[in-house]
């Protein structure tokens, strides 16, 4: 796609612009390049302010000498009280507020000190000096925007303090890293000084590791080719964290991290290169910039960040449905995902089935819940247990749901459902009667008889097939909407929704 095609498409799809947020950081010339990026994409960039801990001395918005060491890396005191009270008692609310998703942008080195296991600072007094001011900012920000759910983007830096903020340590420095393994660091991950001491953006591949992620869905191949990238820092590991590895570098016999993102979260992804780089690189007729990744492919970046926070995590317009901190009724978050793709796998395991079946659980509880306030995910997961049909599904609650199902579950739970609010039904074939077109009455198993918005699905009453019991004490006529997956029951809404028709019964014989 041209440069000019691929702005007008762009541009015609923008409609209610996504407010993307900058996390902050003291040069102000970095922007730039991600500013053009997200407008690009369709978004609109908003720079946030600087975020500060409770009772920490500031001066002229720099963070006060005594809070760090001669270097500027974050005495390990007060790195130690980030770490437990990150934005809890600061206006972090107000700061954030009407911000869709962030992207935290690239620049020098986090300090080790704010590490889940605390490393001694690297050394290198020449090379990405450590910013406590920065480092406080955004580690705050980091954790706001992950224990609410909000889509961030984390570019190279970016990357890292995703990873900080989700547990992981950093490899300070490659070239120390690979000298102290006894091999050779050629330098693929940024270029070596010039005669001048300059460094400049080096190309190189990053292989996907996994198909079922969020980085292959934006970049749709096994090979994101030319990455432009620049960087002496890495994630090192993600052992015992939420985060999960999906792209590396292979180099030098190892496989460097450059692809993150968090397994809990609506869209938490971290790349240790820079897209944004790409596209400035093309925007402005650089000559450099056939070395690296076509524009089109690196805005990819920036759209997927603005359509996940377009989707949003707003089921009910005015209601935010919250991931808890807290274990309720003694299940995990993360079992709770895996309950929730355990009911994706009653519609013959297709993964539009699995959407279809947590829509339709979450439409339903929508509809027992008008009044309710922000719901941790527990809740709804406690209230499936005790609902109908979906209560079969706690049988095999502990067993471990498939990647592509957690997937679903994360999607469909992040607000992007498959059926309309008012889809609120839908029974296998031998619990229905008949279907009525037109006034002409069909077999529920005449697939080719369903029209959307006119055929009136009617549930049969108890009755025995083959040796079992299907049907319903107070049968329900409801409207046919679709057929979400090839071998999929009838999907529909209820006869209130002014489809023209009247219930049979009430909604309360619906949810059983």
């Amino acid at each position: 796609m041209g440069l000019l095609a691929l702005i007008v498409a762009l541009a015609a799809t923008a409609g209610d612009r996504v407010r993307v947020g900058l996390a902050w950081q003291p040069n102000d010339a970095a922007y730039d390049r991600v500013v053009r990026s997200i407008e690009l994409a369709g978004g609109e960039a908003v720079i946030l302010p600087q975020l500060r801990p409770v009772g920490f001395d500031y001066d002229n918005g720099v963070i006060g000498s005594k809070y760090v060491d001669e270097f500027g890396v974050l005495l390990q005191q007060y790195a130690d009280i980030v770490k437990r009270d990150t934005y809890h008692g600061t206006d972090a609310d107000a700061l954030l507020a009407g911000v869709q998703a962030v992207v935290f942008l690239g620049g020098g080195d986090i300090s080790s000190t704010l590490f889940a296991v605390p490393q001694p600072w690297h050394g290198i007094a020449d090379d990405s000096p450590a910013n406590a001011t920065r480092d406080v900012s955004e580690y705050l920000t980091m954790a706001y925007c992950l224990d609410h759910d909000i889509p961030v983007l984390g570019l190279c830096r970016g990357m890292q303090m995703l990873g900080v903020v989700s547990g992981a340590p950093l490899i300070q420095d490659l070239d120390k890293f690979f000298d102290e393994m006894g091999e050779n660091y050629h330098y693929l991950h940024r270029m070596m000084r010039d005669a001048e001491g300059k460094r400049y953006y080096i190309q190189h591949d990053v292989v996907i590791t996994d198909r079922n992620s969020l980085i292959y869905g934006i970049a749709g191949t096994d090979t994101i080719a030319d990455v432009p990238s620049w960087h002496h820092q890495v994630v090192g590991d993600v052992a015992g964290t939420p985060l999960r590895v999906t792209g590396v570098t292979p180099t030098d016999g190892v496989d460097i991290i450059e692809v993150i993102e968090r397994t809990d979260k609506h869209f938490a992804l971290g790349v240790q290169f820079h897209p944004e780089e790409a596209i400035r690189k093309h925007l402005d007729h650089e000559h450099s910039a056939q070395w690296f990744m076509p524009l089109d492919e690196a805005v990819k970046y920036f759209s997927a960040l603005i359509d996940h926070a377009r989707q949003g995590r707003q089921f009910i317009q005015g209601r935010r449905y919250t991931h808890s901190d807290t274990t309720v009724y003694n299940k995990t978050e993360a079992e709770c995902y895996d309950f929730f793709a355990v009911l994706g796998r009653a519609e013959q395991g297709s993964l539009d089935g699995a959407a279809a079946e947590l829509s339709l659980l979450l439409n339903l509880f929508e509809r027992r819940h008008p009044d309710a306030g922000d719901v941790p995910i527990q809740e709804v997961a406690k209230w499936a247990t005790e609902c109908g049909w979906f209560a079969h599904a706690s049988r095999r609650w502990e067993k471990t749901a498939t990647p592509e199902y957690l997937a679903v579950a994360r999607n469909v739970l992040g607000g992007n459902r498959v059926l309309p609010s008012n889809i609120v039904e839908h029974d296998c074939r031998e619990d229905l009667a008949y279907i009525e077109t037109n006034g002409i009455r069909y077999s529920p198993y005449e697939n080719d008889k369903y029209v959307s918005g006119v055929t009136v699905v009617y549930q049969a009453p108890v009755h025995e097939h083959n040796g079992r019991k299907y049907g319903f004490r107070h049968p329900v006529h409801w409207i046919f909407y679709n057929f979400p997956a090839a071998k999929s029951d009838p999907f529909g809404s209820l006869c209130d929704e002014g489809c023209g028709h009247v219930n049979a019964t009430s909604e309360d014989d619906i949810v059983r």
